[in-house]
């Protein structure tokens, strides 16, 4: 029989896990980064749907959250905002798209196919296109957008025009601004595509892609007339 002096010992073997290293930690913050996507996701929609007078309140009803967890996630609604215009403008950002306006395997009409077809997959998608009205209406700063696109998508495209044309290449001599504006034309007749099917819309619109193949015709076809008479002013 023990007396009470005597010190219990314990069988050897493993020592019993402690508390902390039972925790599985990895599949919490799974939990937590699976929850700040799916409210930022509801912001998506719901901004896109509403406008960002809409408030956070009506937000985290619409999730079945109280407000209060929806600012552990995003400090203010400006910083949701934030989240907002960098996840639908710039984290959807296709790299290929400067390959495809530069690759040596395809010919200048073949480039530009390729790119507005793909542009035109990922901007016409219904939030996207509302929501780059609600950022203009509310003044943002969308200067590292507009940046991205000049450099990566219009200059390229001028480029193209260039070379098309028959003209001297950009570093023979340097892009002017019009016709950095000459390259924006069938973005920006896809981008108005979006707004008469999203914000206006209008019934029973054609498919894009044939819209797109005769704007990148005319294009380029406007561009041979039109760029060697520009350069001789």
């Amino acid at each position: 029989m023990r007396s009470p002096s005597t010190p219990i010992r314990r069988k050897a073997g493993r020592a019993a896990p402690s508390r902390a290293a039972a925790e599985p930690a990895p599949r919490q913050r799974l939990q937590k980064e699976e929850r700040e996507r799916h409210f930022l996701d509801e912001a998506i929609a719901f901004f896109a749907e509403v406008g960002f007078s809409g408030d956070t309140k009506t937000l985290a009803a619409r999730l079945g959250v109280a407000q209060p967890l929806l600012y552990r996630y995003f400090a203010s609604k400006e910083a949701l905002i934030q989240r907002v215009f960098e996840d639908t403008f710039l984290a959807n950002w296709n790299p290929l798209w400067e390959e495809m306006l530069t690759d040596p395997g395809l010919d200048v009409a073949a480039r530009l196919m390729a790119f507005h077809n793909d542009f035109a997959r990922v901007h016409l998608k219904r939030d996207r296109v509302r929501l780059s009205l609600f950022f203009a209406l509310r003044g943002w700063d969308m200067t590292t957008y507009f940046r991205l696109m000049r450099e990566r998508v219009y200059i390229p495209i001028a480029s193209n025009l260039r070379a098309y044309a028959g003209e001297p290449s950009p570093g023979e001599a340097p892009l002017h601004d019009v016709e950095v504006e000459l390259a924006k034309g069938v973005v920006e007749k896809i981008q108005y595509y979006g707004i008469r099917k999203w914000v206006y819309e209008i019934p029973s619109l054609p498919s894009i892609e044939p819209l797109i193949e005769i704007a990148v015709r005319s294009l380029l076809d406007g561009a041979r007339v039109a760029m060697p008479q520009f350069r001789q002013r």
